[in-house]
């Protein structure tokens, strides 16, 4: 084999740089605006297989703009999804995947630079990077990284002056927020199985102004399952309360009942979707998307809350 090929096939080896993979179908980046730990990229993509045989260099969060039918092969295994708007891939860094669609998809893009979340994983949890990884996750909806989506997404629209710290700011919320909830020990246990610090188990049950056991657990549910037609009785159930006492809890702690809390979540998500680019796909799928029983329930309380309709909001 000559030299040439030979180094052809050792860059073959190496993970690719994502947010320079296909860079045609980018729409809006964060390149060029200095940022380093985080980046963000809006992507408007056709009908098209992708593969990265070796994976990305960095951890790949996915935030879907727009409904569509995906497959993705990794690992053996061929899954299909229907997706909509807020549905969440996480795909860990080094992770090999081929994707495949048959319609147009648009989607948000957050790169995290891994060695900077085995520095936060280390400084919060106590954990080095042998003792912990991400497994490719896929999810209906995380609310999280949603709203940190689109607050990236202004942000680079904006280019303002303390863009870098303000991303940067946002990747360590990411990252604890990642290495809660995604992240297991490197033999697949629970993360709090091989935590080496109490901080994991610190961070995970602290709640703002001490608020009871209760309140955390049905705030934790309502998050987890704000886009299903949810009901104070499975609120309720899920914490082993009446519906009356965890109501009351609820408005006690945190000053609006769990209805208005999941309105104002679900508004919150819809406005997070609209500012990271779902603007192209209807008002109708968006609704559906985060919850709410028709677009007339969104543009509603949109209006209300937010003080124009979703329709404005995303002129």
């Amino acid at each position: 084999m000559s030299s040439s090929a030979e180094t052809t096939a050792g860059a073959d080896q190496v993970p690719v740089d994502f947010l320079e993979h296909r860079a045609e179908n980018v729409r809006v980046s964060s390149r060029g605006l200095g940022w380093s730990v985080i980046e963000f990229q809006r992507r408007d993509s056709a009908p098209a297989t992708r593969s990265l045989p070796n994976g990305s260099k960095q951890h790949l969060l996915f935030v879907c703009l727009s409904g569509g039918r995906i497959t993705r092969e990794t690992g053996g295994q061929r899954v299909e999804h229907d997706t909509a708007p807020g549905f969440v891939t996480l795909l860990p860094a080094r992770t090999p995947i081929q994707w495949s669609w048959k319609t147009r998809i648009s989607c948000s893009v957050l790169a995290l630079d891994p060695a900077f979340v085995d520095k936060v994983a280390e400084q919060v949890f106590g954990l080095s990077p042998e003792h912990y990884r991400f497994e490719l996750t896929e999810r209906s909806s995380d609310s999280a990284i949603t709203n940190i989506a689109g607050v990236l997404s202004r942000e680079v629209v904006r280019a303002e002056p303390g863009s870098k710290l303000y991303a940067e700011s946002l990747a360590n919320i990411l990252a604890v927020h990642l290495l809660r909830h995604y992240a297991v020990c490197a033999d697949g246990q629970n993360l709090q199985a091989c935590s080496m610090s109490d901080s994991a188990e610190t961070e995970h049950t602290e709640t703002p102004a001490a608020q009871p056991r209760a309140v955390a657990q049905a705030l934790q549910f309502i998050h987890a399952n704000y886009t299903s037609d949810l009901s104070l009785n499975e609120i309720a159930k899920a914490v082993n309360l009446s519906p009356f006492h965890v109501a009351r809890l609820f408005k006690q702690s945190v000053g609006v009942s769990p209805h208005q809390y999941l309105i104002q979540l679900r508004v919150n998500s819809a406005r997070s979707l609209l500012s990271a680019g779902s603007g192209e796909h209807s008002l109708a799928e968006l609704a559906s998307a985060v919850g709410f029983a028709d677009q007339s329930h969104l543009t509603r309380h949109f209006k209300r809350i937010v003080g124009v309709t979703p329709r404005q909001f995303r002129a």
